[in-house]
């Protein structure tokens, strides 16, 4: 019989594609939110409507999985925006309700949405230091797996920007999702405790070109995809200094993770939709390219 796997959030950007990939890896995929997530993400499953402030709710979400990937919370960027009151409410209460629920239910897999934003800067970033305590808490209480992923931004945006942006606090949602599933393997087979890790990009680019990408960065791109310098200049890429990369060894190590996606991906999509002369300055990316798999 298969492992079951509740996720909140489940109707939105991350939750519908966590939930489709864990679908296809043959987990029993239950999708709890406030709203269904689309037709032919929640015919991949079970959808229990699920307000995470709601103890009942939340409880009966929970009720039977193997295993919890908690992804509903409200961000600071959200348009139309919302109070701070409601992003403490949903981020902290939510995510104390989800693991109250855990608790009485003997879930010992869980899967934590933190966040880069993590720190003091905002009550969205506060909400994830807590939402983190409470997961470390819960950990020790129960000596369960918990895995905390630190995503960066995957909100939709225009494609244009979508692809600089993955160079500087950018991932795909190709690569948030995998690193969920890799993250929900890991806490079932029990082979994390209480693990905390980055999800990011990685360019494969050596140090000198990260930190004097302005300069070094162009012509890097060029020699592995040709053409790139005329993209870039046809389509005022506005390109960092330097790039921002992360060691992800320690997830590639203990997840089996590694992303797939990265600024030189995106330059083979744009070249593709030049060839053909699409108008890209119309296109939004929901937090993929569409045609990269």
């Amino acid at each position: 019989m298969a492992m079951r796997v509740m996720i909140t959030g489940a109707g939105g950007n991350a939750g519908q594609a966590v939930s489709r990939l864990v679908a296809e890896a043959d987990f029993e995929v239950r999708m709890a939110d406030m709203v269904s997530p689309a037709p032919d993400i929640a015919s991949l499953g079970q959808f229990v409507r699920c307000d995470t402030r709601t103890p009942s709710d939340v409880r009966r979400a929970v009720e039977g999985a193997d295993a919890v990937v908690h992804l509903a919370a409200w961000h600071s960027a959200h348009r139309p925006p919302v109070s701070d009151a409601t992003i403490f409410a949903v981020n902290v209460d939510g995510t104390f309700n989800v693991l109250e629920a855990c608790r009485a239910e003997g879930v010992r897999a869980i899967v934590f949405a933190s966040s880069m934003a993590y720190g003091w800067g905002s009550v969205y970033s506060v909400t994830k230091v807590i939402g983190e305590e409470l997961c470390r808490a819960y950990h020790e209480m129960t000596r369960s797996s918990v895995a905390m992923l630190r995503y960066h931004e995957f909100i939709p945006a225009p494609y244009l920007e979508y692809g600089p942006r993955l160079l500087r606090n950018g991932v795909d949602r190709t690569d948030v999702a995998s690193a969920t599933l890799a993250a929900v393997r890991a806490a079932l087979e029990h082979r994390v405790d209480l693990f905390c890790t980055i999800v990011h990009t990685d360019h494969g680019m050596p140090p000198e070109v990260i930190e004097d990408f302005d300069r070094l960065g162009p012509e890097w791109c060029e020699e592995r995809v040709p053409g790139a310098l005329g993209l870039i200049e046809k389509y005022s890429l506005e390109l960092p200094e330097r790039v921002e990369q992360h060691d992800l060894s320690e997830a590639a190590r203990v997840l089996d993770w590694r992303p797939t996606i990265g600024f030189l991906e995106f330059l083979r999509d744009l070249k593709e939709r030049d060839a053909r002369g699409e108008d890209v300055r119309a296109l939004t990316v929901p937090g993929e390219l569409p045609r990269v798999r």
